[in-house]
């Protein structure tokens, strides 16, 4: 949604100073945290005994970790070690312990993630490649409600605020999910999965102060009534400050407000009944505009956009067995955005039945329909303009998947998802899946799929003068009617190995083929009837292909009970094909994205109920920006976060959190004129609840 014209390259002899400066500094800080992980063990080793109850840390062993239940990969419950997918699961042990306070920051150390800040509320959140603010190869669910806008097939991530605390988990699938989830799940799938109510019992309160977060508090209370039902409500609201900006100004502060329940009633031992909903409203500070277009005049002055929406979902859930279930859900999503560019307001209405059964002795069988209208309403405000303004758009679709155990130790799944959508008409998204347990402490995995996003508002329907519209002749940006769907074919395998009881390896590898991406081609000239203009036309045609490959590790290790390290390493490798004049998308895409991820996490706990947490990132340069702003790469960059936490008694925990502790300021995406740099920042947080 953005643009200017490009600029050259930066130096290659100093990205290659760079870069050694880069390992330089990685080597010290790695140095540096072994040195007091290592000390901190000794000190543990010395004062709490192996059996200490002093331990404040309430997780899963390494073994069991392998053992958790998944549900996003076939929509059954299935342990992660066996399923056959890249998934990875974000607890909320290790969401509370990273220091997080927004749910990108919760994301950053999933391998196979590029996570990363444009300005202090605009993220990039992408998997296997295709990085950018408006990446649209990611289906993000918010307990299985779809949390995408139809305009760029992306996600406002500063709009998606979370009382993290009442997360369960998020189960995070990188590849393909198409053939259950549907379009646009191409490149992974993220599902954010809230706590039961019954979970969430009694009071909880929270408030955080720092140089960044400048204040925040949040409040929830949980209750039980009669039969089984429980509830919670919440409240929350935080005020972040802006981050370093070159201009010396302070343009990207955030301010939101959020309110929301849950109840689940167990109405029978066989039946389940969940209605939740919130709402929210906002202002976001902006270093650029949304929509901006050289040499075309846009909005001035500080920039702020007004989000705020509201949404009501309920599920019911039949069992009838153990491996036999019914599910019914319906939500219902408004969402509001007023920015300096635009207006929109977006009504979704979605309706989705599951079943499962065994139909035979070793085959289990799950089918599904879904229904969802759209109703978007876009009113540009100076050069930003869609035609029509209203639109409504619906999709039908229905799923079905064979899960087929050949013998106990192999597993076959076939499934596929056929829909209709009123952007690229029929669709049709298969899968092959297999998992084979070569012993019960090893497990190899692959899949074939296919996976379409389709298009968006902006493709079909955009109408921007990109010159100046009084002159003659006129270039003019327009949308295509006749733009499909990206094709993406996928080729996946993983290896999964419990070497020990307290050392685990998950590793995966990829090669993706896409076909028909979007790029921007010149059209034919033609004559304006209305002004008389002659018009230059250009728009979205299917004219780019691209392949990506690379390889994703993860690896824990728990040398005592006490003591977790983790270990990240994702290869991302990108190189686009375009067969037309591709204006803008190939040279940028292609190298937006670190070919190079490195994480390392430590958890430790101390005597007297004190923890300590590190996370260690070191990614790669980026070659170049997405957007089409710039030729210039962004240097690679080491950085630490720290968490130093008291767990003072049963119910009250004290930590302070530092970010970001390597340099004063860091740049990790975006375009000189339209990113910040990231500053050191440390805050304070209070948790209590009784």
């Amino acid at each position: 949604m953005r643009g200017t014209s490009p600029k050259p390259v930066s130096d290659p002899g100093q990205a290659r100073g760079s870069r050694k400066q880069d390992l330089r500094t990685l080597a010290r800080s790695t140095l540096a945290a072994c040195l007091l992980t290592l000390g901190s063990s000794s000190l543990c080793a010395q004062q709490q005994p192996e059996n200490s109850s002093t331990t404040a840390l309430k997780r899963l062993s390494v073994e069991e970790l392998m053992d958790v239940q998944v549900t996003s990969v076939s929509k059954s419950r299935e342990s992660l070690a066996g399923a056959a997918a890249a998934v990875a699961i974000v607890s909320n042990e290790d969401i509370r312990r990273s220091g997080a306070t927004t749910l990108p920051d919760a994301l950053r150390f999933v391998p196979g993630l590029h996570v990363a800040n444009e300005t202090a509320d605009s993220w990039v959140v992408s998997s296997r490649g295709f990085s950018g603010v408006n990446s649209a190869k990611l289906l993000v669910l918010s307990d299985t409600r779809s949390i995408y806008t139809p305009l760029f097939s992306g996600v406002f991530w500063e709009a998606q605020d979370y009382f993290l605390e009442d997360i369960d988990h998020i189960e995070v699938i990188r590849g393909p999910g198409a053939a259950l989830w549907g379009s646009n799940a191409v490149n992974g799938v993220i599902n954010i999965l809230t706590k039961n109510a019954a979970d969430t019992q009694g009071e909880y309160l929270e408030t955080a102060a720092g140089t960044q977060e400048r204040v925040s508090a949040a409040a929830r209370y949980g209750g039980e009534s009669a039969n089984h039902l429980y509830y919670r409500v919440f409240g929350k609201y935080f005020d972040q400050g802006a981050a370093q900006h070159p201009a010396g100004s302070s343009p990207d502060d955030w301010q939101l407000g959020h309110v929301g329940f849950r109840a689940d009633w167990h109405a029978t031992s066989a039946d389940a009944l969940t209605v939740q909903g919130d709402a929210y409203d906002g202002r976001v500070g902006q270093v650029a505009p949304a929509v901006n277009v050289l040499g075309r005049p846009g909005p001035v002055g500080k920039l702020r956009a007004a989000v705020g929406g509201a949404n009501v979902l309920g599920r019911w859930q039949h069992s009838s067995g153990e491996n036999a279930d019914i599910q019914l859900r319906l939500y219902y999503d408004r969402t509001h955005r007023n920015d300096p560019t635009f207006l929109d307001d977006l009504d979704t209405v979605d309706l989705d039945f599951q079943q499962r059964f065994t139909a035979a002795r070793a085959q289990e069988l799950t089918w599904g329909l879904n229904y969802r209208s759209m109703h978007d309403r876009n009113v540009g405000k100076g050069i930003f303009n869609l035609q029509p303004a209203s639109s409504r758009d619906n999709l039908v679709s229905g799923f079905v998947q064979d899960q087929i155990s050949l013998r106990d130790s192999l597993r076959v799944t076939l499934g596929t998802k056929l829909e209709h959508n009123d952007f690229s008409g029929f669709e049709v998204q298969p899968s092959v899946r297999a998992a084979w347990d070569l012993s019960r402490r090893r497990t190899v995995w692959g899949a074939v799929s296919r996976a379409v996003r389709v298009p968006t508002r902006i493709e079909r329907d955009v109408a921007i003068d990109v010159t100046n519209p009084l002159g003659n002749p006129v270039a003019r940006l327009l949308g295509n009617r006749d733009f499909h769907a990206e094709e993406l074919l996928a080729f996946e395998l993983g290896y999964r190995w419990q070497a020990l009881e307290n050392l685990s390896c998950d590793l995966a590898a990829f090669h993706n083929r896409y076909h028909g991406l979007a790029s921007l081609e010149f059209g034919t000239p033609f004559i304006d009837p209305n002004t008389g203009q002659t018009v230059f036309p250009v728009l979205n045609r299917n004219l780019t292909d691209a392949r990506t490959e690379g390889f994703e590790a993860l690896a824990t290790y728990s040398p005592r009970r006490y003591w977790r390290l983790s270990l990240t390493y994702t290869y991302t490798d990108m190189s686009l094909d375009p067969h037309g004049q591709d204006l803008n998308r190939g040279r940028f895409t292609e190298g937006a994205t670190p070919r190079n991820q490195i994480g390392v996490r430590s958890s430790l706990d101390l005597p007297g109920g004190f923890q300590v947490d590190a996370q260690l990132r070191s990614l790669s340069a980026i070659r170049s920006s997405p957007d089409i702003v710039t030729g210039q790469g962004i240097p690679g960059y080491n950085e630490l976060d720290v968490r130093l936490a008291w767990q003072a008694w049963k119910q009250l925990e004290i930590s302070v959190d530092g970010r970001n502790l390597l340099h004063d300021h860091h740049v990790e995406f975006g375009a000189p004129d339209q990113r910040s740099a990231m500053e050191r920042s440390v805050y304070g947080k209070i948790a209590w609840g009784f």
